[in-house]
């Protein structure tokens, strides 16, 4: 019958996927994460989260803010909706460079400073790991602690040297 068809399909695809999944290890617990999990542990009613760097109001519900709002506002229905260069759009990685270095800062002046736009910071550290492995593969990421524990991982997997900083 149909139904025990399936059944016997749904039984075989468990095993199959642990069969797939048996030898990759489970991943260390997130540090940064670990901080969200104390806070949800504490019962003291005054507690801060300081851990993911998420606004929230008085009843840990997540607060956006007025100038996000803002942000949204003024921008919505107003970009070109079609893929961007392969370097992002170039507005946004000047006004980054701009925000990260300060507008007057010697190194943008003498334009020694290059910057592309990425999906995500995770995205943003595989494709610099790749980046070092290729051109610079002497090259160490200086990592602080804590971190997010897919850093570790993203630089490894690419081939770079890890060292920590504090």
């Amino acid at each position: 019958s149909a139904s025990s068809a399936s059944s016997a399909a749904g039984a075989a695809m468990p095993a199959t996927c642990k069969d797939f999944w048996a030898d990759v290890p489970e991943a260390p617990k997130d540090p940064i994460l670990g901080i969200t999990e104390k806070f949800l542990a504490d019962s003291n009613p005054q507690k801060l989260n300081f851990g993911v760097g998420a606004y929230r109001d008085d009843d840990g519900k997540p607060v956006v803010l007025d100038c996000v709002r803002e942000a949204e506002r003024r921008i919505a229905g107003k970009n070109f909706m079609e893929y961007l260069p392969i370097g992002g759009l170039k507005a946004f990685c000047d006004e980054s460079v701009k925000l990260a270095y300060g507008e007057d800062a010697k190194c943008i002046k003498e334009n020694r400073v290059a910057a592309v736009q990425t999906l995500s910071g995770t995205g943003s550290c595989r494709l610099m790991a790749d980046f070092m492995h290729r051109f610079a593969p002497n090259a160490k990421c200086f990592m602080p602690t804590p971190t997010w524990s897919n850093h570790h991982n993203i630089f490894r997997d690419g081939g770079v040297e890890i060292q920590g900083l504090r």
